[in-house]
Formats: C-alpha cells, sequence, structure tokens
C-alpha cells in the first residue's frame, strides 16, 4: 500500500531524476504499481537534479495523485551522486530501496531483498546484475569496474555498482557521502563494509533503456570512477590506521 499517513513507512524508494521527461511518469507509476502489488508501506522520494526538460513539472504533477510521492531538487544540476544521496537524506522509511529512474531497474526485486533481511542479512541486501542489457563498451567496463573493486578492496561483493539495493536507513544515513558521480552505489557498500555492516546479495534484473538516453560517458565516467576509487582506498587506509577519524554524521 502507498504510504499516506504522517508514520513512518517501511521502506523509502530513493532515486535521483536528471532529464528523464520521455520515460519518468511511466517509470513512477510502475514503481507504485509493484508499491500496491507488494503491499508495501512506502513513500517514494525523487530528487529533481535541475531537469531542463520538463522532468520536474511531471513528477510534480504526479505527486499530486500519488500521496505517497515526494519531490526533492531542483535548481542546478550537480551530478548523480548527489542527487541520491540527497533523495536518501530526505527518506524516512525503516530501509532504504535505492533505484535509478531511467526504468532499467525492476522494483519488483524488493520481494526478495526483504526475504534476504528476513532470513539473515537484517543490514539490507545490495544487487549484482546477472546480465547487464547496455551497449557492449559499458558492459565491459563494468565488469573491468567491479574487477578493479574486489581487487582494491578486497570485498566479496560481486557488483557493488548496482543502483538497486535495499538498505536500512539509520545505516545509510550516518555515511558521509562524497561521490557526485555515478560511482556513489559502490561507495555505499564500501563504507558500510568499512564500518563493520555486512550486506547480503540477490540477483536482480536489468532491461534495455526504453526511453531517453543515458547520461554515462565511458571513457570520463571510467577516469572519474578510478580516480574516486584511488581516493576512497586511501582515505579507507587512513582511517584503518587511526590517522583520520571515520565520516560519519553526528
Amino acid at each position: 500500500m502507498s504510504q499516506d499517513s504522517d508514520s513512518p513507512p517501511e521502506i523509502s524508494v530513493a532515486a535521483p531524476a536528471y532529464n528523464e521527461a520521455e520515460g519518468i511518469e511511466a517509470v513512477v507509476r510502475g514503481w507504485m504499481d509493484v508499491i500496491d502489488r507488494l503491499g508495501l508501506s512506502a513513500e517514494v522520494v525523487v530528487h529533481d537534479d535541475g531537469s531542463t526538460d520538463g522532468t520536474g513539472e511531471i513528477l510534480r504533477r504526479l505527486a499530486g495523485e500519488f500521496p505517497a510521492l515526494r519531490v526533492v531538487g531542483g535548481g542546478r544540476n550537480r551530478g548523480y551522486g548527489h542527487a541520491a544521496a540527497s533523495a536518501i537524506e530526505a527518506c524516512r522509511g525503516e530501509y532504504i530501496a535505492t533505484i535509478d529512474s531511467d526504468g532499467q531497474f525492476d522494483l519488483a526485486d524488493l520481494a526478495a531483498f526483504r526475504e534476504g533481511i528476513a532470513n539473515g542479512h537484517p543490514a539490507g541486501i545490495t544487487g549484482y546484475r546477472t546480465q547487464k542489457n547496455d551497449r557492449l563498451a559499458r558492459v565491459v567496463a563494468d565488469r573491468c569496474l567491479n574487477l578493479i573493486v574486489r581487487t582494491l578492496f578486497g570485498t566479496g561483493l560481486r557488483d557493488t555498482n548496482c543502483a538497486l539495493k535495499l538498505i536500512r536507513r539509520d545505516h545509510l544515513q550516518q555515511l558521509t557521502l562524497e561521490s557526485t558521480g555515478f560511482s556513489l552505489p559502490t561507495e555505499i557498500c564500501l563504507k558500510l563494509e568499512a564500518g563493520g555492516v555486512q550486506l547480503g546479495e540477490r540477483p536482480v534484473s536489468h532491461r534495455d533503456r526504453e526511453t531517453g538516453e543515458t547520461k554515462l560517458k565511458v571513457v570520463r565516467t571510467g577516469w572519474r570512477m578510478l580516480r574516486f576509487l584511488w581516493y576512497l582506498k586511501r582515505q579507507l587506509s587512513l582511517q584503518r590506521s587511526g590517522i583520520v577519524r571515520e565520516l560519519k554524521k553526528p
């Protein structure tokens, strides 16, 4: 069921959105259908990252139709990571489900995530894409990224940069999230692990984008991600050595 009262919901769905006017209405309606079908107590928080194509106007119209939808943000475009982190910060649910707004992930996978939480992974679940439906260059880049992350950080997680996750709000909102780009999902996984929070994994669906264009540019995004991973590696090493304190919100 959609969340329409003042009491905190079980799940908050947090998503960034930037220039997704062609598909955002269908995506939001799909999310609401899943929430009703699964019988969830849920809200949906979408951060409009300074869209210039009418995405914000569509979202605000939908918010008038769906009391469970809250639209935050606007203003200037500040990047995927900032928008996703801002949506997370605005959430009120016991758990936060992070997802992209381009329709490539299926919110119905939350059913398996909730089972995983009930069966041994109370901190949360991160998805892994068994098959990434995208251009070959992006698929290869993504596989290389996961190999680099596992090698640099020693994590056993298969797909840290999968956007679809379900994590306890108190774990997620305590993190100081620094990435402004597409490395934010990986930052979340690695900082939680560094703090002793263990996430479970579940396979997720990954679909072709039906509308609009991806904002991810392989070479530029890959270079920025590598630089951020090197920064994060040094930061976590300094924390473990006690040279700098762990970056958590008070």
